[in-house]
């Protein structure tokens, strides 16, 4: 059985300490194609860049501003599950 590898990107707001959690690449591909193209513009510059059709094998780390200005925060499912914070 083989296993799954994922590559990681990561939103600017990681080096500076803040909180926040990984999120799946397709839902966050998603997420930025509802915005308007200015929003949309903005919100991925902060993100390091990948192509949109290696989604799947993307794990997106975003901080928790970043993840409220795509509305995943909203979304449990876009989390991925090792990561889900414990309540």
């Amino acid at each position: 059985m083989s296993k799954q590898v994922f590559r990681e990107r990561e939103c600017v707001h990681r080096e500076q300490g803040a909180e926040g959690e990984f999120y799946n690449g397709a839902f966050y591909v998603q997420a930025i194609r509802r915005l308007q193209v200015d929003e949309a513009l903005q919100i991925s510059k902060k993100v390091s860049s990948f192509f949109w059709a290696d989604a799947p094998h993307i794990l997106v780390w975003l901080c928790d501003e970043c993840a409220v200005s795509l509305h995943l925060n909203d979304t449990p499912r876009s989390l991925v599950q090792g990561s889900r914070r414990q309540a």
